[in-house]
């Protein structure tokens, strides 16, 4: 973004203001107390200046050789960075951290510091060794790594090589210009009357349009199968779609994204409100619809049938503060992203006689 310069005109702001902002944010009151102990030192003497301000010779020469090695300029006495450059490495005697190691890795994988130090104060008192405390077994820990990575084992004793993926996360200035830029997609689980349903939700961060459908269990497959919908429902293209980390979403779900050349985004562990579009969504259905029609649960195709028409009705009728007051498809076509001779494809998630799928 170019930032323009409102007095590019006036002849000498641009050097006023640079000294101002200098003055001002770049030297620090310790730096101006110098200068003035420099002054002192100048036009007084030593003794004076010792007996005024305390300060040593060798301070005061130091002082003054940074100042006038920088061309006089008054930030060049603001202290420094007060830090040591070398820090005292940690000491760990071998035996100890051998124990550690295999009370973690062996006997009890990722065993916590406490039930650790019951142990290696028994084993230290019998090899006379040191005592550690609690907390510094802690900082060995992590300092060192001390981790127990489960394995999986194929039926014929071999080891089955765990091979991690690092997950693409939404970049923090990440904005929306155009429907389709990112849909976000998650998963509402219904436990009532001893049966359990899981309904998987869509919504378009720019324009609000939205999408659900109910399933029995909750598969990659499954989720695959939604994302199909949703590209067919959908009045344009999907370019992003971000979940969190349930099981639904890897496997099937990621190869068929990755197939369709759609970006997957991760949200973090712990933290939904970094997709908070599709959790106000979920609030939304459950209150409005889900809570509603519970007793068809049972029935998942009875389910999505109704869920059908009320989408309609969402997508269609139901206005929306984000949109001032607009539905999501008055907004689409006020704003020239779909054109007004298409309509949404609602109905192609049915068969032949009309039961969805």
């Amino acid at each position: 973004m170019q930032i323009g310069f409102k007095y590019k005109y006036c002849s000498g702001f641009g050097r006023l203001y640079e000294y101002g902002y200098k003055y001002t944010r770049m030297i620090t009151k310790e730096a101006k107390q110098r200068l003035k102990i420099l002054q002192f030192w100048r036009n007084y003497g030593l003794q004076a200046t010792k007996d005024a301000f305390g300060a040593k010779r060798s301070t005061l020469y130091g002082w003054w050789k940074i100042y006038a090695d920088s061309g006089y300029k008054v930030e060049s006495l603001n202290p420094g960075v007060q830090a040591r450059k070398s820090n005292n490495k940690r000491e760990v005697h071998p035996f100890i951290l051998a124990e550690i190691r295999r009370l973690r890795l062996e006997v009890c994988p990722n065993m916590g510091k406490a039930k650790i130090k019951k142990y290696l104060d028994a084993f230290c008192a019998e090899n006379n060794l040191p005592v550690y405390s609690e907390s510094k077994i802690g900082r060995i820990i992590k300092d060192k790594k001390i981790y127990h990575h489960r394995q999986k084992v194929y039926h014929n004793g071999k080891v089955k090589i765990a091979k991690k993926q690092k997950k693409l996360r939404k970049p923090g200035d990440f904005k929306t210009k155009q429907p389709g830029d990112l849909i976000e997609v998650d998963t509402v689980v219904k436990f009532i009357w001893n049966i359990k349903r899981y309904v998987i939700t869509a919504v378009d961060v720019h324009s609000r349009y939205s999408f659900a459908f109910c399933y029995e269990r909750a598969l990659s497959i499954n989720a695959r199968d939604f994302i199909q919908k949703l590209e067919s429902v959908f009045p344009y293209p999907i370019k992003a779609i971000q979940t969190d980390n349930g099981s639904e979403f890897h496997k099937y779900f990621r190869d068929y994204l990755k197939e369709r050349n759609i970006v997957h985004y991760w949200n973090y562990p712990g933290k939904p409100y970094k997709q908070g579009h599709i959790e106000k969504y979920n609030r939304t259905i459950q209150e409005e619809f889900i809570d509603q029609n519970e007793i068809l649960l049972e029935d998942t195709n009875r389910f999505n049938q109704a869920l059908t028409n009320w989408l309609i009705w969402y997508n269609t009728n139901r206005y929306h503060w984000s949109l001032n007051l607009e539905s999501p498809l008055d907004y689409l076509l006020k704003n020239n992203f779909v054109s007004k001779m298409r309509w949404t494809n609602t109905f192609v998630c049915r068969n032949s006689q009309g039961v969805v799928k």
